[in-house]
């Protein structure tokens, strides 16, 4: 999430009815994890009201996390990309910071 929590506005709000319809959560996630629900531009037409909601980051941050974790082949790594590996003009894979460890695509 950015530093702004809020999930909602006329470009943004597009954008996660787009990701919802693709089979995406977010719009899931705040709706349960939001404080604040408002529809924006509402002395306008309706073409332009947009629904927002404010969020709390930390809440969304660890349910977004719970949710993707029961995901079946995602793996979560938290670390710094230094490279990314490229073979035949394909990433296969990426070096961490921590060069110990490296990560290849299945």
């Amino acid at each position: 999430m950015s530093c702004n929590p809020a999930v909602g506005g006329i470009a943004k709000g597009h954008l996660v009815r787009e990701v919802d319809a693709l089979g995406g959560v977010m719009g899931e996630v705040a709706d349960a994890v939001g404080i604040q629900f408002r529809l924006l531009n509402t002395s306008r037409g309706p073409a332009v009201w947009s629904p927002r909601a404010q969020m709390d980051k930390k809440l969304y941050r660890a349910r977004m996390r719970e949710v993707l974790e029961q995901e079946p082949n995602i793996r979560i790594k938290q670390a710094e990309v230094a490279a990314l590996k490229i073979d035949a003009g394909r990433a296969t894979g990426v070096t961490l910071r921590d060069a110990a460890r490296s990560i290849r695509a299945p």
